[in-house]
């Protein structure tokens, strides 16, 4: 099939990757493309046993060793999908491990694209900082240390990205370059250097495909109706069942192992330590930031309902 739905990762991510793999799966029609995880690290038991489960889920499970990706480390990987992906595959989605698919991914691999560009959507603090003048402050201060100018609202998240394949040699080969040239200076990994060399070639979409996880609860997430729910900060729904967004969204997790109990060994687990932590982050988070949020709802031309 010529179209394709990706993950890279490390061998950390297995459990999570593997159920939002496992959702869009379900989620999209076969005649749709193929899901694939593409894992970064040495040969081991645990990744022979994630392949395992990965192929009786329909999913195929590929490894590489860092030289694929030049040593660098896998949150890179997705600047060398190019070079990891059978060449088939043309149309390409590709998607963060700690998300959650909540429809079908079908819309994400028949848009139209125009040559020399790619999907993504806005970062959530270029939204906060509509909101907040702390926000507004951090978010121009970090984007001025990027190198960046211009409109700070125009910043994408490379949490889920859209391409073809042909356009992608020219994006990633640039947003490398950007690495190589600044090294570890950027603040933000791959997000600042592809926002740097790539961003004006960036045509966004609505944030139901990239929907902040921290949001679940709030007016934006029922305006939003989210597809993709991507947790991007701790504590993620795997290692923590309470705020913000509670029992619910850690349930389909314990539902995989039940089905899947041989994934056990994968499975990360949190010390009481970490989940106290977490409980007071977001008691805090909630009380001075969540709860001004009333609709964040992006209304850009592609991929509208």
């Amino acid at each position: 099939m010529p179209n394709c739905v990706c993950y890279v990762i490390d061998d950390n991510y297995l459990f999570p990757t593997l159920l939002s793999a496992y959702q869009a799966r379900l989620f999209t029609p076969l005649d749709t493309g193929d899901v694939v995880i593409v894992c970064i690290a040495e040969a081991s038991a645990a990744i022979d046993l994630a392949t395992s489960v990965a192929s009786r889920m329909g999913i195929k499970l590929l490894r590489f060793g860092t030289d694929a990706i030049e040593h660098m480390h896998p949150m890179f990987g997705r600047l060398f999908i190019n070079s990891l992906l059978p060449e088939h595959y043309q149309r390409i989605a590709y998607v963060d491990g700690d998300t959650q698919i909540a429809g079908s991914l079908r819309p994400l691999l028949d848009v139209f694209i125009p040559e020399g560009h790619f999907l993504a959507v806005r970062d959530p603090a270029s939204l906060f900082a509509r909101i907040s003048p702390d926000w507004e402050a951090r978010t121009k201060a970090d984007r001025v240390q990027a190198g960046l100018s211009g409109d700070y609202n125009n910043y994408l998240n490379t949490g889920v990205l859209v391409f073809d394949r042909t356009s992608w040699t020219n994006l990633s080969a640039a947003t490398l370059q950007a690495i190589r040239a600044k090294g570890d200076a950027f603040k933000f990994g791959d997000q600042d250097p592809m926002n740097l060399a790539v961003g004006d070639k960036c045509l966004y979409i609505p944030n139901r495909w990239n929907f902040p996880g921290f949001l679940i609860g709030t007016e934006a997430e029922r305006a939003v109706r989210p597809i993709i729910y991507h947790f991007m900060s701790n504590p993620r729904p795997w290692l923590h069942s309470g705020l913000p967004w509670g029992r619910k969204w850690q349930e389909p997790y314990k539902v995989m192992l039940k089905t899947y109990p041989e994934l056990a060994p994968l499975a990360p687990k949190a010390s009481w330590g970490d989940k106290l932590k977490y409980h007071v982050q977001q008691l805090i988070k909630c009380a001075t930031e969540y709860h001004k949020v009333s609709t964040l709802r992006e209304s850009d031309a592609i991929l509208q309902p």
